[in-house]
């Protein structure tokens, strides 16, 4: 199995007794028992065959905080049927519900997570080791497991990428594949670019400016579009192939204002905003860019392969293609920044029939019908060969998609000491203010490191 090769930074001692509890370890000394007296030889006994009882099944009800159309009421009745004894009990997944049932002492078995809550996660000690109950099973084998599944592997919150492994993905994507609609580059007289040579960024912005289409203060075609609740991951991407992050190397702030080359980044973002090339607080969506992209209202959007799957609509069916990762600084790299996946919490009072729940929605029936669906690249390699291919279309995405895959970006460390949607929340708070003139764009990106850095720290003092 492919794992990171990030360079993994070691924890201080004061960060160990921070983020880490002690292990404890115990050891039985054998009773020394005298052998017998001699006496007359017996005639040697039939040796007695050991017999050992087999493990009872697992028994118990499992509480899964996931999403509905994700595990539904059909998938728990087959599993019910193919398991007497274990009973799914559902929950609607929603983070300050889970957070609050944890702090109760009741908190859901299984939990639907993404990979940036990981860190945060273990530093609470909140998630249960599995490496055992892989190193066993049948059906979910560590060599099998695709490379986003690092993920969900550490040696502490911030090692990520290798070491005991907590959970893994139900389905993940390299997500900064391009998506383009074809119609919108025949009608702006813009040749559609290549499949095989990954975009920059810079070319990105000048084709946003020649498909954008306006009608007064109406926007009729949005250049460009991106999952801008999950602007700060991106960032470190486009960071990463400069050799840098957003944080200290310890996570201990965010540094913005303070870099030149994360400025720049920010900056291409604000300035796509700033022209109304992307939807925005000054130029609204009426919904949300996988939809504008559905009515033909979007020319080019960022998402994964997930996306392949719903791009094609009445509209734009024949219309669209799928083109490589673009890039910053000319270095290649698609990781998920998603790895939308299943962990077991550490408090769970049952281990076992949680575990055949999480291996029976993760490597049986279920998955196999995502791998089936396009709607995301399975997390077992031996399903790959599952994904949809039967069209010209998807024969395209799959060109496109091995190449990505090939790459084997290695996982992002995310910060063990914010949430998941904290820094993508300020700049949205903040970047109204910027677009419109109130505040410049370098007090926005330093309001957004002041608010983020105070995060920072009330996160760090939780878990002192």
């Amino acid at each position: 199995m492919t794992t990171s090769n990030v360079p993994m930074r070691r924890l201080t001692r004061r960060e160990m007794l921070k983020l880490s509890g002690s292990l404890m370890a115990s050891a039985a000394l054998a009773a020394c028992v005298p052998p017998p007296a001699p006496g007359p030889a017996a005639p040697p006994a039939t040796p007695a065959v050991a017999t050992v009882a087999p493990p009872p099944p697992a028994q118990g009800n499992v509480v899964v905080m996931h999403f509905r159309h994700e595990l539904t009421e059909d998938h728990e009745n087959q599993f019910e049927a193919d398991n007497p004894g274990i009973t799914i009990e559902f929950v609607q997944a929603d983070a300050t519900k889970f957070f609050a049932m944890y702090a109760a002492g009741n908190p859901p078995d299984l939990l639907r997570t993404q990979a940036p809550a990981i860190p945060q996660y273990l530093a609470r000690h909140m998630l249960y080791d599995l490496t055992p109950y892989f190193e066993t099973s049948e059906v979910l084998k560590l060599e099998d497991l695709a490379p986003a599944n690092n993920y969900y592997r550490a040696n502490s919150p911030l090692e990520i990428g290798q070491g005991p492994i907590y959970g893994m993905c139900k389905d993940w994507s390299p997500d900064h594949t391009l998506f383009i609609y074809k119609k919108a580059f025949e009608d702006a007289g813009v040749p559609i670019p290549s499949d095989t040579t990954p975009l920059t960024y810079q070319e990105i912005f000048e084709l946003a400016r020649k498909l954008a289409k306006f009608e007064g203060d109406r926007t009729l075609m949005f250049g460009y579009g991106y999952g801008d609740w999950w602007v700060d991951r991106i960032w470190m991407n486009m960071a990463a192939e400069l050799g840098k992050s957003l944080y200290a190397e310890d996570f201990s702030k965010i540094i913005l204002a303070g870099d030149e080359d994360i400025r720049a980044i920010a900056k291409w973002y604000f300035d796509l905003a700033k022209e109304k090339l992307v939807a925005s607080p000054l130029n609204p969506s009426p919904s949300w860019n996988g939809e504008d992209f559905t009515k033909g209202t979007l020319a080019i959007l960022q998402y994964g392969y997930w996306f392949s799957a719903m791009a094609e609509s009445d509209i734009t069916k024949g219309q669209v293609m799928m083109l490589p990762a673009p890039t910053w600084a000319g270095v290649r790299r698609n990781p998920t920044i998603t790895a939308t996946g299943m962990v077991m919490a550490a408090a769970t009072k049952v281990p076992d029939a949680a575990w055949k729940v999480f291996e029976w929605y993760n490597g049986r029936e279920p998955a196999i019908e995502r791998a089936k669906s396009g709607w995301g690249v399975p997390a077992l390699k031996s399903l790959y060969n599952l994904m949809p291919k039967e069209t010209e279309y998807q024969q395209q995405v799959q060109r496109v998609l091995q190449g990505e895959l090939a790459l084997e970006t290695p996982p992002i460390q995310f910060s063990p000491f914010l949430g998941e949607t904290t820094v993508a929340d300020t700049w949205a708070k903040y970047l109204p203010q910027a677009l419109q003139d109130e505040i410049t764009f370098d007090e926005l990106l330093q309001n957004v490191e002041n608010d983020v850095n105070q995060a920072i720290k009330e996160g760090i003092d939780r878990l002192l």
